[in-house]
């Protein structure tokens, strides 16, 4: 049996993460291959950062109808205003802040906090939402003789599921153009720094598959700080990250490109 072979699945993520000496095994692997172990992998990342900090925090609240008849004060949203029994201050995992303050007449971007990665500020004149570093205001004059309740918004539990999902998969296709972009960035900065004893260097495909496969430790590592509120700072995090990223992708350029044993 060819070491091709041997290399089962969760061996080759065992690999990716501990043995960078080893990673010409995976190279080996045929291109749907990698495509399945990359998908595997940003599947197990949007559920660790992102669905089960979610799902702990539904679970919390006692779910959509319990949070919308129960745990909110009673709110109404007619003719451009927003009224409300008294203010509310959600936060979801250290991840998203909510706000519904009608004491307030108007948020402004000042009013953000750059602790979070998004934020839903409801005033009683408008709506500010900061997602992916942009920020969007909507002037709740905009939505005319729209109207919103407790009651209403119960009903709309089936609307907002299929909105969830879409995030989802919004959420995870970007993680995946995150991946792909930084492990292009990884390979391209590292492939000129190693090269064989006849002068070649590695293409540009396994330089990018290298350094994809190098990113796969601390980004589990990431997305487990991410789901537990960020315990160590992310700032760390990325430092720490990228010299051990690096150094992986040294090493197993050093193994690719090294002559074979005769």
């Amino acid at each position: 049996m060819s070491q091709e072979n041997q290399t089962g699945f969760f061996r080759r993520y065992f690999i990716a993460c501990f043995q960078p000496g080893k990673y010409k095994l995976l190279l080996e692997k045929k291109t749907g291959s990698h495509v399945v172990y990359f998908l595997l992998l940003l599947a197990f990342l949007l559920v660790v950062d992102t669905l089960i900090p979610f799902g702990a925090w539904t679970a919390s609240v006692g779910g959509f109808r319990n949070l919308f008849l129960n745990r909110l004060p009673a709110f109404t949203l007619q003719d451009g205003t927003f009224e409300s029994e008294s203010p509310v201050s959600l936060e979801i995992s250290g991840v998203l802040r909510v706000e519904l303050n009608a004491e307030v007449e108007k948020y402004t971007e000042e009013d953000f906090n750059e602790e979070y990665q998004e934020e839903i500020l409801v005033s009683r004149t408008n709506l500010l939402i900061r997602a992916g570093g942009q920020a969007s205001e909507l002037p709740l004059s905009a939505l005319g003789d729209f109207y919103l309740d407790n009651q209403m918004m119960t009903a709309a539990i089936p609307a907002l599921m299929i909105m969830l999902f879409f995030y989802f998969v919004i959420t995870f296709l970007s993680k995946a153009v995150q991946y792909v972009v930084t492990s292009l960035i990884y390979g391209l900065i590292c492939r000129v720094g190693v090269r064989s004893p006849e002068g070649r260097t590695l293409t540009i495909k396994e330089s990018l598959l290298i350094a994809m496969y190098a990113q796969t430790l601390f980004s589990v590592i990431g997305s487990v700080n991410a789901s537990l509120g960020y315990p160590v700072s992310s700032f760390w995090v990325s430092v720490i990250s990228i010299m051990i990223i690096m150094s992986y992708i040294f090493k197993a350029e050093v193994s690719v490109l090294k002559p074979e044993a005769s």
